[in-house]
């Protein structure tokens, strides 16, 4: 089950052609039928990654809820819903997406550190499988509307266990510093004193930080959460479900991730033996390898000290290496045997210098009109574009055994605000 690390995508390779094809379609082609910049999906490489996930957690009693804020694309959240697989969302949009794409509201989960009076009450009134609580604050917001509403509501608690996953500090959100979570020092006071009529307590959650290649910190926060539950459970409380959150990465250069085998054993040895139900929550892990975003070539810009080599996707598309220094390879769609090659840094429209996809990348030589393509930017990609320089963020398609989806055009801004 471990990937071969030099792979980013089962479904993008050359042909003999030398032309890259994604789903056994030509990246040219869908550049020059859909325009550019392109979002490109995957059903078989997502469905893929479900399968591989799913075999790592078989042995247990779980549940499947992808999060939804990786990737919110229509199409994409339909097709885990036909695969009977729940949603982890963090607003009441993300409950009003997966909603509208099939997701039933038993098989939504709510976390977030920030959810409002309003987005309770909504996630309440649809009756959700569960909320995960991040603050004793919020516990007093949602005893509120209980006491008004009189409906029942289970909730489970998200605790801080204070681990360090060493990924990115912006995607930490598992250490006491991060505003994630309740300290695992308080859950038990909150258990004591708010469990009661309005509400049922009846599990915990954690979730320690995305693209984690490494399963040292989930064997130490799962340790954690494992010592917790016996605690609670010993002083009389019952702990039914144990959401064990996501994180899981992927390759996006010859990078190591974590083999699932690993993954499955740190599982066993922490929970296998306390009689609950496991729910996980993977984005990334999922989607991130069935995405592609296709580029055109603006112009090749010749300076003192660099050759530019200028795209017409901009920051606002992806802003993943601006936002996090993150590194994604970069292809041409046309591949020239023994052709030379050059240093390029590979850069957008946007007027930031931080609109930067790659540096001193070596690549053939290219020009302009020429395709490049983007790769492992299934996961927050697309769902974290704007509208900046009032640009129109990147088209999306969805490709299931070659027959192509159209699934979004969006608005130019212009068309966003009222008339003064």
């Amino acid at each position: 089950m471990k990937q071969n690390p030099q792979i980013f995508s089962n479904s993008l390779s050359y042909k003999k052609n030398g032309l890259l094809y994604f789903d056994d379609i030509s990246c040219s082609d869908l550049a020059k039928s859909y325009g550019t910049p392109l979002y490109c999906y995957s059903a078989n490489e997502i469905r893929n990654n479900l399968e591989i996930f799913k075999k790592s957690i078989s042995p247990f009693q779980s549940s499947i809820f992808f999060a939804v804020k990786s990737n919110f694309n229509p199409l994409v959240l339909n097709m885990f819903a036909k695969e009977g697989i729940g949603a982890d969302v963090v607003s009441k949009g993300e409950i009003e997406m997966a909603l509208m794409c099939g997701i039933k509201p038993e098989n939504i989960v709510f976390s977030g550190v920030g959810k409002s009076e309003e987005d309770l009450l909504f996630a309440i009134k649809k009756k959700i499988l569960q909320i995960n609580v991040e603050s004793y604050e919020e516990i007093e917001d949602i005893l509120k509307i209980q006491q008004k509403y009189k409906t029942k509501l289970n909730i489970s608690l998200r605790v801080n266990p204070d681990v360090d996953a060493n990924t990115h500090k912006k995607i930490s959100t598992g250490k006491f510093e991060d505003k994630f979570g309740i300290p695992i020092t308080r859950i038990g006071k909150i258990f004591e004193k708010f469990n009661n009529n309005y509400f049922k307590i009846n599990g915990l959650a954690v979730h320690i930080g995305s693209q984690i290649t490494n399963v040292k910190p989930f064997d130490v926060a799962f340790k954690k959460l494992r010592d917790l539950t016996i605690n609670l459970k010993s002083s009389g409380h019952k702990i039914e479900k144990l959401d064990l959150g996501g994180g899981i990465g992927i390759v996006y250069s010859g990078n190591k991730t974590i083999d699932f085998n690993e993954y499955q054993k740190v599982i066993n040895k922490h929970f296998i033996d306390l009689d609950v139900k496991l729910l996980f929550e993977p984005g990334r892990s999922l989607v991130g390898s069935a995405g592609i975003l296709i580029s055109k070539i603006i112009r090749v810009k010749k300076g003192e000290k660099n050759n530019f080599l200028i795209i017409d996707t901009g920051m606002n598309d992806l802003i993943r290496p601006s936002m996090y220094d993150a590194y994604h390879e970069i292809l041409s769609a046309k591949k020239i045997e023994n052709g030379k090659k050059v240093f390029y840094n590979i850069v957008g429209p946007i007027c930031e210098t931080g609109d930067t996809f790659g540096k001193k990348r070596k690549i053939q030589i290219l020009r302009k009109g020429d395709y490049v393509v983007i790769c492992s930017v299934g996961a927050y990609g697309s769902s974290m574009s704007s509208y900046y320089n009032c640009r129109v963020p990147a088209n999306e398609i969805f490709i299931d055994k070659k027959k192509v989806f159209q699934t979004k055009k969006m608005l130019h801004p212009r068309d966003l605000y009222l008339k003064v």
